[in-house]
């Protein structure tokens, strides 16, 4: 019996696998026959995987890499309603409301009948920017926006025009007055550095390692020049040359009419900060610490630098009655002879300077990564009053009329402070992140949001 019993559960055993190597064959053929939609739909789209790993990283709360990976269904699937609908409501809870709107919009159009993100479009909705004490003068978007051109990478304001970079290589020129669109224009690849004009053109620097020359009247290209490696620093334009650093290390002087290369230095390092020009003579950091004094005509070393700061120089430098300001990586603003570069000061903060020092009278003010906004003697370098922002500074301050005027990292929030006692007197909420610090000119604030938004405020002094 046990011999018959063993037989009959070995041919049972062989007829269950032949039945399921007839099924796997089966489903083999079906695969290889099956048209390729209909395959992807036996398996959880990249959308749907990637929402699920944005709802698993928001549950740990890494908001952060949520909206990382709520975006990349997004990019998967830009009609995956899902998707839309909780990288809104991500941003929203980062204070980015005027973007978190922007998603909702779209996912709303998809899904009209959806009453929860109606529900959230009302309550998710920007505020209104009322500016404080500031008066609200218009509000415009610049470039192609944060859905489909990214992040801006900075803007200027230059001769009654704003001009706004993003990072898509989109640069568009918008009237100071009444934020009305004067011309846009697209970079052959992507923008890296904020945008400069003077001289009739504007400029911007590519991750292609270029120097792109636009005509400031109306966005056609007018000349490039090629470096070797990305530019990040946005060029300085005087009436003799625009002065161009790159991450390759060259520093090159340029003729604004037609680009051609007037003078070049190797600094040895890659060169991310901004240079001034001031009698006669440009200033500039480097990766490596050094900070330079260069002759503007000929591109010969003044000085190279006093003293060598223990990080990268990325700020851009302040000169003023003899004197060279400027922060560093290792934490400390400085204070430089401008003719030879030897130190009178420097003073310590609790983190990176990336911001240019900015000077009023006798008072130096200094934003630091290290969520610090200090007010500096200028000839001593004693700490006079020191505010503390509660988040990193990673753009200069602006003044008018005894107010100091910042922004801070990850936040929506324009600040004012009392510039002599360093004081809070108020915030207001404009919707989205800053991407640039708030530029005062003839009596107008201009602020550019992470959407790319332009807001103009009028101001006093």
């Amino acid at each position: 019996m046990s011999n018959e019993y063993e037989q009959r559960v070995k041919k049972i055993r062989r007829c269950v696998l032949s039945i399921v190597a007839a099924l796997w064959l089966a489903l083999a053929t079906a695969a290889c026959s099956a048209p390729p939609d209909v395959l992807r739909g036996l398996l959880p789209s990249p959308a749907v995987r990637f929402v699920a790993e944005g709802d698993r990283l928001s549950a740990e709360k890494r908001a952060a890499e949520a909206i990382l990976a709520y975006r990349q269904a997004v990019a998967h699937d830009a009609r995956h309603v899902p998707a839309l609908h909780k990288l809104a409501r991500a941003y929203a809870a980062q204070g980015r409301r005027r973007l978190a709107q922007q998603y909702l919009q779209r996912a709303g159009a998809l899904q009209p009948a959806d009453a929860g993100i109606a529900a959230d479009l009302n309550e998710l909705a920007p505020p209104e920017v009322t500016g404080g004490p500031l008066t609200p003068v218009w509000q415009a978007l610049a470039g192609s926006g944060s859905l489909a051109g990214g992040a801006p990478t900075g803007m200027t304001v230059e001769n009654g025009v704003i001009y706004v970079a993003h990072e898509d290589g989109a640069v568009k020129a918008l009237d100071a007055a009444t934020g009305a669109p004067r011309w846009e224009s697209k970079l052959p690849g992507r923008a890296s550095s904020a945008p400069a004009a003077g001289g009739g053109l504007a400029l911007v620097g590519g991750e292609d390692g270029a120097l792109h020359a636009l005509d400031a009247a109306d966005g056609r290209p007018r000349w490039r020049f090629q470096t070797a490696a990305p530019i990040y620093a946005a060029p300085t334009v005087t009436a003799e040359a625009i002065y161009a650093p790159s991450g390759d290390g060259s520093f090159s002087a340029l003729a604004p009419r037609d680009g051609k290369l007037l003078w070049k230095i190797d600094a040895a390092a890659p060169l991310t900060g901004r240079a001034t020009v001031a009698e006669g003579i440009v200033y500039f950091g480097s990766a490596d610490g050094r900070i330079f004094g260069v002759d503007a005509a000929t591109g010969q070393e003044l000085w190279g630098s006093g003293i060598v700061a223990q990080g990268a120089v990325e700020s851009q430098p302040t000169v003023v009655d003899g004197r060279v300001f400027i922060g560093a990586g290792d934490s400390r603003s400085y204070a430089l002879a401008a003719d030879k570069g030897g130190e009178y000061w420097h003073h310590s903060t609790p983190d990176a300077i990336y911001a240019r020092p900015l000077v009023i009278s006798d008072t130096v003010y200094v934003a630091s990564a290290g969520n610090t906004l200090s007010a500096l003697n200028a000839v001593s370098g004693d700490l006079l009053w020191e505010f503390d922002a509660k988040s990193a500074l990673r753009h200069a301050p602006a003044w008018a009329d005894g107010t100091l005027y910042y922004v801070a990292a990850a936040d929506p929030h324009l600040y004012a402070v009392d510039a002599a006692t360093g004081k809070p007197l108020w915030q207001i909420d404009t919707g989205d992140w800053l991407a640039a610090g708030p530029v005062i000119v003839d009596g107008r604030m201009v602020l550019l949001g992470q959407d790319g938004t332009v807001m103009a405020f009028e101001v006093e002094g």
